[in-house]
């Protein structure tokens, strides 16, 4: 329930924002939650709960990163931003701010299959669960996640593999 109360409320603030000049034409917010996370090697202590939350940021397409005109693939890459809050594997809260990149490939005239990586630092896992993801010596590490997924309209499902620990499958609206 307050995951949905959650959706609400960024569902008027995009359209709020779109209307006070935060969002600018051709931006568009992704919001998601897990719905399923499994372990490839499940231990009785891990979570397969996440309650994730998750905003991703897309830029209108205009806006790179770069100024080159590639004249390929690169050219249709949608460059966004996120942020997530969820519960690790250890049941702790924790935080990804990165930001990345997702290739589109149209299947239909309303959906369309697609490829992401992020990159960014992960915080949250301390205590004796701090080596249990690599480069966490002071407790923030950097994080690389590729996923896959599937857009319908404004609906998507995405599954993300975190590293060699397991899978999540992420549900999710835009706004626009």
């Amino acid at each position: 329930m307050l995951r949905l109360l959650l959706f609400v409320q960024i569902g008027l603030f995009a359209s709020t924002g779109q209307a006070g000049g935060l969002i600018q034409p051709g931006d568009r917010l992704l919001a998601q939650t897990s719905v399923w996370t499994a372990h490839y090697d499940p231990e009785s202590d891990h979570n397969n709960h996440q309650r994730l939350i998750n905003l991703e940021y897309y830029f209108a397409p205009q806006t790179r990163p770069y100024q080159i005109d590639f004249g390929d693939w690169r050219d249709d890459l949608q460059w966004l931003a996120g942020a997530a809050t969820f519960r690790n594997s250890f049941d702790q809260q924790s935080q990804y701010v990165y930001g990345g990149s997702r290739y589109d490939l149209p299947v239909s005239q309303f959906s369309n299959v697609y490829i992401k990586v992020t990159a960014g630092l992960l915080h949250g896992y301390r205590g004796e669960y701090q080596d249990k993801v690599p480069f966490n010596s002071l407790g923030i590490a950097p994080v690389i996640l590729p996923a896959v997924g599937w857009q319908y309209r404004r609906a998507n499902v995405e599954l993300v593999p975190f590293g060699t620990a397991g899978m999540t499958m992420n549900v999710g609206w835009i706004f626009d």
